[in-house]
């Protein structure tokens, strides 16, 4: 994360205002990384240590390969420099074994982790965890791992699921479960698609634990009000950003209803931005915020908004959760989802929502919910209580206390 975006930076301070009161928290952060005029929790600690790319291969491969070919080349010093250090620690055979068996290739991050960890003074009390561990950050922990034998209990979180290439997530995951075994390290996700794809690479299904992020929660009142209907995020057709001007605009024929659109903007939606643009024009219950909100301006966001149609595409929901969803259900907030995406449902345990076949669908099912909004209500909020309850009981909570 060089910059605030998406729900990256929401999930490190939800991690963090969760277990502030246990734990002296520390962030170790990309070098790059710039959360100026975000919020940030006090009583956190910001070490700026993680070198990463600074170019992406789809924006410009031409910068990117060469900046791959300066880490390679780099790759080499490195290896001279730790075989003093660890020579000197008496670590040389492993470190050269780890080594081996990673291809001669030292992790990117491991360098400037391995010795902060180290200049922290962590113990066995003390936790590393991993918030989205992806391909580079389990390769770390492969090294740090099996090169340091006493070292504080690992979690890693699994937010994206991984794909099957060479020196993949699961090349790493291999070697790494013996240590899960042990219960030095923890691997938790989500139930649905990323837990079967996971737990299918792994020798027992009991070393991958189930685990929802942690999320605080916002009790809702019912006021006799003209309900609001939303739309968070990104602005994206895998999101559904582009059928919001002709939800909004059939929704105008049949019922009187305020909007609140937040979004960030991205190039391929432009065309749909301007249409609700020039609806707002006209309209003066169309309440657009079109930039990134930080945490506590997102969650000011979700107060205000009644009703939230889910307009993912089936495909996405399935493959990963869409993070507005646990908005949702932690913010109290009656929700329409696509038909059949059995995986929500799973989730959905009460009926706070409604299913919708098409958008003319979702009309009718927005409509449904406005005119019976305080059954959906006390539904959302039996719903919140049996989330939070499984948050609390979940392994990632009990392993982290």
């Amino acid at each position: 994360m060089t910059r605030p975006g998406g729900h990256f930076l929401d999930y490190l301070i939800e991690t963090t205002v969760y277990f502030k009161k246990n734990f002296k928290i520390i962030w170790f952060l990309n070098k790059n990384c710039n959360l100026k005029d975000s919020y940030i929790p006090s009583e956190v600690e910001i070490k700026k240590i993680i070198v990463s790319n600074n170019f992406r291969r789809k924006d410009n491969k031409f910068l990117y390969f060469s900046e791959e070919l300066f880490f390679f080349i780099k790759n080499f010093f490195d290896i001279f420099y730790f075989s003093f250090f660890f020579f000197k620690n008496k670590k040389l055979k492993i470190f050269f074994k780890t080594l081996a068996s990673n291809y001669f290739i030292i992790p990117r991050y491991f360098k400037s982790f391995y010795f902060e960890v180290i200049n922290c003074n962590l113990d066995k009390n003390d936790h590393i965890f991993v918030q989205s561990c992806r391909r580079k950050d389990i390769s770390c922990i492969y090294f740090f791992s099996n090169i340091e034998s006493f070292y504080p209990k690992i979690h890693l979180r699994v937010f994206f699921p991984p794909r099957k290439k060479f020196k993949s997530f699961f090349f790493y995951l291999s070697k790494i479960e013996k240590f899960i075994e042990e219960k030095k390290i923890f691997l938790y996700t989500e139930r649905g698609h990323k837990y079967e794809l996971i737990s299918k690479q792994m020798s027992s299904k009991d070393f991958l634990h189930k685990a929802i992020p942690i999320f605080s929660f916002s009790e809702r009142s019912f006021n006799d009000h003209d309900l609001t209907i939303g739309f968070v995020g990104q602005a994206r057709k895998d999101k559904g950003f582009n059928l919001l001007p002709e939800l909004i605009s059939r929704l105008e024929k049949k019922i009187n209803l305020n909007y609140l659109i937040q979004f960030t903007s991205t190039s391929d939606m432009k065309y749909y931005e301007d249409q609700i643009f020039n609806m707002a024009k006209s309209n003066t219950r169309i309440k657009i915020i079109s930039k990134y909100c930080d945490y506590n301006e997102y969650r000011d966001i979700l107060k205000k908004i009644d009703i939230m149609p889910i307009l993912h595409d089936l495909n996405h929901l399935t493959i990963g959760n869409s993070s507005v969803i646990y908005s949702c259900i932690t913010h109290e907030i009656p929700v329409v989802i696509p038909e059949n995406c059995l995986h929500l449902k799973k989730i959905l345990t009460f009926k706070s929502y409604e299913e919708a076949k098409n958008l003319e669908d979702f009309v009718e099912k927005i409509i449904l919910i406005s005119n019976n909004f305080s059954f959906y209500l006390k539904e959302s909020k039996k719903l919140a209580i049996n989330f939070k309850n499984t948050i609390n009981d979940s392994a990632l909570i009990k392993n982290l206390n």
